[in-house]
């Protein structure tokens, strides 16, 4: 229950986070959007109020001419319902589309007076002589003496424009979700129940920040008394602010059903589970309670009944005996594969290496030798110097060769090198050094040197690997024929 609970809260509160800044995003990016469409009709009128300068002046006050420009104009336009000209007496002297039949009216005194401005500027919301709602984007018109000679007016209707609904209401959703839009006065712009344009509201904390230029999200509760996530952002061009809101109710809603049949699913098993696990619990624990006492039988006055200590004092005594077994079996292993007279690995360490070079595709070389005359040595002077010899000998190869290779005791006088690595000529060099370290090496047991006979033979993933040490052992003692103290190669 805990669990549950304390995921519900969490998620919750992530879930209104995530809403609180999907909407302010959301809100700013629609803020950005409608700026640009303002700045751009501003320009617009700019841009069209100069040519129809140049037409007032120069071609002088053609009603039927001016008329045509102004539903250029309009044409030209994807944001405007209308386009007039307005004279200096605040008379529309023209206006697209001409079905308005708004020619010849005045604007009242306060419009008019909106219009005195020296740029394009915008001004509303208002109502005008239409008796709609609507916002004016004006921009004067100056002869070449800069005089004021009319002004260039473009109307957004708020409850009818078609750029204005493409760019807000479309993106109303079916969990209640919507866009609306605040002027300076705090009245509404826009809003997906047209017949709240207009209103005026002045109790909601969102617009209270948004028309102070703030951007951001908060939890609001509004003018309807529903509480809802909104997002704001501020136009700052047009003194407006744009708030993307969704009911709070809409978005637990769905995820309180989702963790309501997580639960519902979710209850039955886990009561299954908990069964299960109790049983199973008692069942492992007796035996494993009898088999632990029963490995520390010294010890009677032990009486934990904690339910893990069985599994603990088990793990204690197993661990103890694997680790006995395992220092015996890595010993045995090392006493299997070693030579117990000189220390080297023997033929089965060998066998090893041979199988894991073969078996990973890498070429090696062998070096087989044995001593010469080892009998005889055996014979005059005994089997201790004999295994004396053996031991100084195997000391000083395997040093000579430990950089390139490992040394191994086949059986009796024999040794064998094993160089890994797709170096044959290496090895013949290391033969040679063998030979000659081996020849100048004075023994004091004897008073005199030894020789060995050397045969080389190597490797490669086109043969069989005994037919490498065949052939190396063959050199061997092609070397003893040939007169000892010598090295024979049998390369492929």
């Amino acid at each position: 229950m805990n669990g549950y609970l304390s995921t519900h809260q969490l998620q919750k509160n992530l879930l209104i986070n995530i809403s609180l800044d999907a909407n302010r995003v959301y809100a700013q990016k629609l803020a950005r959007m409608t700026q640009s469409f303002i700045v751009n009709s501003q320009e617009h009128l700019k841009v069209s109020g100069q040519h129809l300068s140049h037409f007032i002046e120069h071609d002088g006050a053609n009603d039927i001419e001016l008329q045509s420009r102004l539903e250029f104009i309009l044409a030209m336009s994807n944001g405007f319902n209308s386009v007039s000209l307005i004279d200096r007496n605040g008379e529309i002297r023209a206006i697209a589309p001409r079905s308005l039949n708004l020619q010849g009216t005045y604007l009242s005194d306060q419009q008019y007076q909106n219009l005195l401005e020296d740029s394009a500027h915008l001004i509303g919301p208002v109502v005008g002589p239409s008796g709609k709602r609507l916002i004016f984007i004006s921009h004067p018109i100056r002869d070449s003496s800069n005089q004021r000679v009319a002004d260039l007016v473009g109307t957004i209707y708020l409850q009818d424009n078609i750029f204005l609904n493409r760019l807000l209401s479309q993106h109303d959703y079916a969990d209640g979700s919507y866009v609306y839009v605040v002027s300076k006065q705090k009245e509404l712009i826009y809003h997906p129940l047209k017949e709240r344009i207009g209103e005026k509201i002045t109790t909601n904390t969102v617009i209270n920040s948004v028309i102070d230029g703030e951007n951001g999200a908060m939890e609001v509760v509004n003018s309807k008394g529903v509480s809802m996530v909104a997002g704001y952002a501020h136009v700052a061009e047009a003194d407006w602010g744009v708030v993307a809101q969704t009911p709070r109710v809409a978005i637990l809603n769905d995820f309180d059903r989702q963790l309501w049949l997580v639960i519902k699913d979710a209850i039955p098993l886990q009561i299954a589970i908990l069964i299960f696990v109790v049983v199973c619990a008692y069942l492992i624990a007796r035996p494993l309670r009898m088999l632990a006492e029963s490995t520390n039988n010294r010890d009677q006055a032990i009486k934990v009944k904690a339910w893990f200590y069985e599994a603990y004092l088990l793990k204690k005594s197993i661990r103890a005996e694997i680790d006995s077994l395992n220092e015996k079996v890595t010993k045995f292993d090392e006493d299997r594969k070693k030579d117990p007279l000189t220390g080297l690995m023997n033929r089965r360490a060998m066998d090893e290496l041979v199988a894991s070079l073969v078996r990973k595709n890498k070429s090696f070389s062998v070096i087989f030798f044995d001593i010469d005359h080892f009998k005889r040595i055996n014979d005059d002077f005994g089997h201790d110097v004999g295994d004396e010899v053996l031991k100084i000998l195997a000391a000083k190869v395997s040093h000579e060769v430990s950089t390139e290779g490992v040394l191994f005791r086949s059986g009796g006088e024999e040794f064998v090198v094993v160089l890994p690595g797709d170096r044959p000529h290496t090895a013949i060099n290391t033969a040679e050094r063998v030979r000659n370290l081996v020849m100048n090496e004075k023994i004091a047991l004897l008073d005199t040197s030894v020789t060995v006979s050397l045969g080389v033979s190597n490797w490669n993933h086109t043969m069989d690997q005994s037919q490498t040490f065949k052939r190396a052992d063959l050199a061997m003692y092609e070397s003893k024929k040939a007169g000892r103290n010598r090295v024979t190669c049998r390369l492929y």
